[in-house]
């Protein structure tokens, strides 16, 4: 394993994303008063009671409340606060939009820490992330600010660590991000660390920061390169500290884990394994990363070409990762879902942004099995899988996908007089119902 030397990367390359669509708008300009009110701030501030571009989202692990986050793709909104977390009730659709707070513009993915007591959210707008504080039960996402919970995130939102002049920043454009923990004993007393990893859309930089008790004060951070042209998904192999980045440009996955000392700061990254995707030297476009329970499969969605790769992660013979099988996909997957059914079936679930479906993989035949129809642009997909949820056939089991710019009443692209702009589409995922692997109700 390779410790690699931390570096920084400035190139300047032009945003992107599923959709990149730079519209210029007129702001009126005037104080808003509001319950929660962000005082001192401008118009125009986004609606927090509809969806707009969403991109990724995270289901609370009692399964009752789901976090989707808008992106502000379009700059409708004011860029510093242009983007939401918006917190939706499963049991009834309901956008809680006073439960939803305010986060900069082109956000991408979102991840809940081990208790899940904190959301990470990286955006692009002036390259940092926000540290957002849940509920007991999820219901609530704010910044805490001295005790004040709070819609406005500036106080809780980084660019440098520590948050000085002098501090070390986040790279450009993070995009990716995934988070375990760690333990350490430090003066007596054992102290958890959140442990939160970035990867970028350029540069070949990823991130790790180590946060004790999952505050942003006494934080550490590194950045190395790994990736080698910019990082799309990451995401952590179960049961242990390894995490893994889908590469843009390149044919390789790179897996890689942080070096804490015996106080928890992060003092290196250390590279592991890298797997060969393909066989072409550059080109691949590596978009959905996934694992299995156990840890034991790493399932890899590409463009260039439009396959899933499913990958063993331990040889027979004691050797590191490899590809097992390749299978064809329709053009433009952009993430992989992992889920196992109330009949103890894991299925792979893989949108197609191109063509406004959602490919369902059985992994232990290695093919495509079914194509749920969901509407247009596909993006991000999460389920149930709560205790009380998905245990048998009758309870609830539902999968929910992000429609990134579906029009409000009709699948078309939204237009900029539209007020909200994006879907969200609930499928079944009970095997025993009628309407299994169809959409069943769309929340916007």
């Amino acid at each position: 394993m390779d410790i690699i030397t931390n570096r920084r990367s400035s190139d300047p390359v032009a945003l992107s994303g599923p959709i990149f669509r730079l519209a210029a708008v007129t702001a009126m300009v005037f104080v808003i008063a509001m319950a929660g009110c962000i005082e001192g701030h401008e118009e125009p501030l986004p609606d927090r009671e509809g969806l707009f571009y969403p991109i990724g989202m995270q289901m609370h692990p009692d399964g009752r409340f789901l976090y989707v986050l808008n992106s502000n793709f379009d700059m409708r909104y004011r860029g510093n606060l242009g983007g939401t977390v918006l917190v939706i009730d499963t049991d009834t659709g309901e956008i809680l939009s006073e439960s939803s707070p305010y986060v900069p513009s082109f956000g991408s993915y979102l991840a809940l820490n081990d208790d899940a007591t904190k959301l990470y959210v990286p955006t692009r707008h002036n390259n940092e992330m926000t540290v957002l504080s849940v509920a007991d039960q999820g219901q609530a996402l704010y910044c805490d600010n001295d005790g004040e919970r709070s819609a406005d995130t500036r106080p809780c939102t980084v660019r440098r660590i520590p948050d000085m002049r002098e501090g070390t920043r986040i790279s450009d454009d993070p995009f990716g991000v995934a988070v375990g923990r760690a333990q350490r004993t430090v003066g007596g007393t054992q102290s958890d660390f959140d442990l939160v990893h970035l990867s970028y859309l350029r540069g070949s930089d990823v991130t790790s920061m180590s946060l004790p008790d999952s505050e942003i004060a006494g934080a550490s951070m590194q950045s190395a390169a790994v990736v080698g042209q910019g990082g799309n998904q990451l995401q952590m192999r179960p049961g242990t500290d390894e995490v893994y980045v889908a590469g843009r440009g390149t044919n390789r996955i790179e897996g890689f884990r942080p070096f804490l000392s015996t106080t928890g700061e992060v003092e290196a990254i250390v590279r592991s394994h890298t797997v060969r995707i393909t066989e072409s030297g550059s080109g691949m476009d590596a978009r959905g990363l996934a694992f299995d329970e156990a840890g034991d499969w790493m399932y890899v969605a590409t463009r260039r070409p439009n396959a899933l790769h499913m990958v063993g992660m331990e040889k027979a013979d004691g050797g590191g990762p490899e590809v097992v099988a390749s299978i064809p996909l329709e053009n433009r997957p952009s993430e992989v879902h992992v889920h196992r059914g109330p009949d103890g079936q894991q299925w792979l679930y893989i949108p197609s942004y191109r063509y406004g479906i959602v490919e369902v993989v059985d992994p232990r035949k290695e093919a495509v099995v079914d194509v749920i129809d969901v509407g247009r642009s596909p993006y991000s997909m999460t389920s149930d899988s709560a205790p009380a949820n998905c245990r048998e056939a009758g309870q609830r089991c539902q999968g929910y996908v992000t429609l990134f710019d579906a029009g409000t009443d009709r699948d078309e692209r939204c237009d900029q007089d539209a007020r909200v702009c994006g879907k969200v589409a609930i499928i079944d995922l009970d095997p025993e119902s009628d309407t299994f692997h169809t959409v069943i109700e769309t929340i916007q």
